[in-house]
Parts: C-alpha cells; sequence; structure tokens
C-alpha cells in the first residue's frame, strides 16, 4: 500500500510540473508574439505614437521607427553604378570581384539582372578610385526562401583597403571598419566599428522578409555613417576616424537553408 501511495503521489508531481512548463511555454509564445505584432506595426505606420525606449519598457526597447520625414537624401554626382544589364547571365558581375563566387541571373516576375549571391562570398567593387568626404550608397537585395530564417546572417559595410582575400565577417577582420550584419533568424540588426568600438543590437521583423525587396539606403558624412533599411533608420552615429579610406562590401549570407537565396543589384553610388 505504501508503495502505491509513493507511485501515486510522484505522478501526481510530474503531471503538476508538465502542467507548469506548458503554462510557461504558452506564456513566451504570447509576449514574443505581442513583441513582433508590436514592431510590425510601428513599420507599417500602424502606431502614431512615439516608441517608448526607456528602462522600464523592455518590450519597446530599439525599435525602428520609420521617420515621419525621410531624412536620406542620395548624392547628386555619380561616382560609381552597376544594374548588370549588360553583363552575362550565369558570369561573375563585370565591375566586381569576389572572395568566392557569384552569378549574374533574371529573376521570374522581377525586372532586371541580379547578382546571385554564394554563401561565405564577400564582394567589392573591381576598381579603384577615392571616395569624398560626403557621399551616399543606394542598392538593392531580394529575399527567396520558404521563411526568412532559411537565410543565414549577412553583411555589408566599408574595409581600409579593397582586397577580397578575406571573407569578411564583422568589423575586426580581413582589415574592416564598419560592419552592419542582417540577422534573419535572430530578427535582428547588428552594427559594429572597429575605429569607434560601436556596437549595437537593434530589433527588425525580418520574419517579413523571406521573399521580398530590401532596399539599402547609406550616407557617410566625414566620420558619420547613417543607414535606412526599406527607409526605416538602423544607424546613425560615427563609425569612422578622421580621413580613413573606405572601400564598400557586401558579404552574402553564411548559410542557405530549403534552397532560399539571396540577390543583389542596383547599386549606386554618388557624392553630395
Amino acid at each position: 500500500m505504501t508503495m502505491k501511495i509513493i507511485i501515486g503521489c510522484g505522478l501526481l508531481l510530474l503531471s503538476h510540473v508538465s502542467t507548469q512548463a506548458q503554462v510557461w511555454k504558452k506564456m513566451q509564445r504570447t509576449l514574443e508574439d505581442k513583441a513582433n505584432k508590436k514592431i510590425e506595426e510601428v513599420l507599417d505606420g500602424k502606431s502614431s505614437k512615439t516608441v517608448n525606449q526607456s528602462a522600464g519598457d523592455p518590450s519597446a526597447q530599439n525599435v525602428p521607427v520609420v521617420d515621419e520625414v525621410y531624412a536620406f537624401t542620395p548624392g547628386s554626382a555619380v561616382i560609381f553604378e552597376s544594374d548588370f544589364k549588360t553583363d552575362a547571365s550565369g558570369r561573375m558581375a563585370k565591375k566586381w570581384k569576389s572572395s568566392g563566387s557569384g552569378s549574374i541571373v533574371s529573376i521570374p516576375d522581377i525586372p532586371g539582372k541580379w547578382l546571385a549571391l554564394s554563401e561565405k562570398s564577400t564582394y567589392k567593387i573591381d576598381s579603384l578610385f577615392n571616395t569624398p568626404g560626403a557621399f551616399t550608397i543606394e542598392f538593392d537585395l531580394i529575399t527567396r526562401s520558404a521563411e526568412a530564417a532559411d537565410i543565414g546572417s549577412m553583411s555589408f559595410g566599408f574595409a581600409r583597403d579593397n582586397s577580397v582575400k578575406n571573407h569578411l565577417t564583422d568589423a575586426y577582420n580581413g582589415n574592416a571598419i564598419a560592419n552592419i550584419q542582417l540577422h534573419f533568424h535572430n530578427r535582428e540588426v547588428t552594427s559594429s566599428s572597429s575605429d569607434t568600438k560601436v556596437f549595437n543590437n537593434l530589433k527588425y521583423p525580418f520574419a517579413n522578409y523571406a521573399n521580398a525587396l530590401i532596399h539599402v539606403a547609406i550616407e557617410v558624412e566625414g566620420e558619420n555613417m547613417s543607414v535606412y533599411i526599406n527607409k526605416s533608420k538602423v544607424l546613425d552615429t560615427k563609425m569612422f576616424k578622421t580621413n580613413v579610406p573606405k572601400f564598400f562590401y557586401l558579404t552574402a549570407p553564411f548559410s542557405y537553408d530549403q534552397q532560399s537565396k539571396v540577390y543583389f543589384g542596383n547599386f549606386v553610388m554618388a557624392q553630395k
């Protein structure tokens, strides 16, 4: 009889623990869903309230806000542009070089030609010219995947030289300076600089970008760098030391799952 009582008590205890675990998981999912919904509402312009970034409201911290007035203004004098229109399909882009490989392709229902980015490859402009003190860069990324989390994190930024000897993954290797990393799985943008020791994370609803166009706009004015993703400002701070050389680079996702892919195009660099 004693053994039956002990076994019965044990079963009741296990049942209680299992129930608590299920309740906790349900609460976690509810909180995550509410946070993601809030981010998406802000980016879609459905919320007219200013986002509270105070320490007392962790769910609202670091939410990218679409500015009421889009502050980015492209430069007026084009320094370099590349739309791949005259490039041969199946070949690497003529005006670019890579630490790995790349291929010019056409995408169904999307105009123009695009560079299909090969995983773990870094791309730089295949010509040398001095960037001015103030300039802008714009380009587009096209994602294709079953879900955004199938795309590994990718990045872009500036290095001190134009070599593609190294695969650039952050601001501290291969002579890199500034690095903006898009984390599709973690739904965040990470910005870092080896010059100014900047490092910050910003939540971004990449779950909505499994099959989408991502427009990136960059503005450099002396030591300062501003970055917009689909008109949402994700960076505006000092990222460079004075008068350092700056060579643009783009690094493809470190991996593709479920036949996902990212394509790059419509690149324009202009002096302000």
